[in-house]
């Protein structure tokens, strides 16, 4: 799914690597999270934000990560 700014998501599964899988569940994304699509980068990775947090997703990363629609 592609994400556009101001749309709101459920995390529905994150396919990447254990260790980057690790770190993004650190941060809280995880399958369940529901997060909020800020700012599209350059290079077509996101920005994130989850509560009053914001972090960076590279677009290869992204790719990886499946969501879901939450209506408004």
């Amino acid at each position: 799914m592609s994400c556009s700014p101001g749309l709101t998501v459920r995390v529905v599964e994150v396919d990447v690597a254990p260790d980057i899988r690790l770190r993004l569940r650190e941060i809280g994304l995880r399958p369940g999270t529901l997060a909020r699509v800020t700012h599209t980068g350059a290079f077509g990775g996101r920005v994130i934000g989850l509560g009053a947090d914001r972090f960076a997703v590279d677009a290869a990363t992204c790719r990886r990560i499946e969501v879901e629609q939450v209506q408004p």
